[in-house]
């Protein structure tokens, strides 16, 4: 549900930056002394948009990671699965458990490298633009 959710949100949004790619271009480009506020304002919306899905999925592995450590068992209990999955128990469980929040850090620190990426790359074109 959540990949098919993605899916939508992202062919709309490239949908409507195609659409309306030329009214935003002439926006960013209309008046020369509001235009380093605006790319910088762009960059950080971009940056803090495609931070989003990362966290979140971050946030799924970290919880999922807590309830293989708390039942001590690969796959959870109750957790659905596609196939038949073999059942990992006691320490190999919890090694798994701990791999998977510490996937989850991981891909929360890339975000908000990501994000800060974009943000200094915003501020590096408004110095220049100014």
């Amino acid at each position: 549900m959540l990949f098919v959710l993605g899916t939508v949100v992202g062919a709309l949004l490239i949908l409507g930056l195609g659409r309306y790619r030329t009214p935003l271009r002439d926006w960013l480009l209309s008046e020369p002394e509001e235009r380093a506020r605006r790319v910088k304002f762009v960059l950080s919306l971009t940056g803090a948009l495609l931070s989003v899905p990362p966290v979140a999925f971050a946030g799924h592995l970290w919880s999922l990671g807590a309830r293989v450590i708390r039942a001590g068992v690969f796959p959870p209990p109750g957790y659905r699965v596609i196939r038949d999955t073999p059942v990992i128990a006691g320490p190999a469980a919890v090694v798994r458990g701990r791999g998977l929040k510490a996937l989850a850090v991981c891909l929360g620190i890339a975000s908000a490298l990501l994000w800060l990426l974009l943000w200094w790359l915003g501020r590096v074109f408004s110095d220049h633009a100014a």
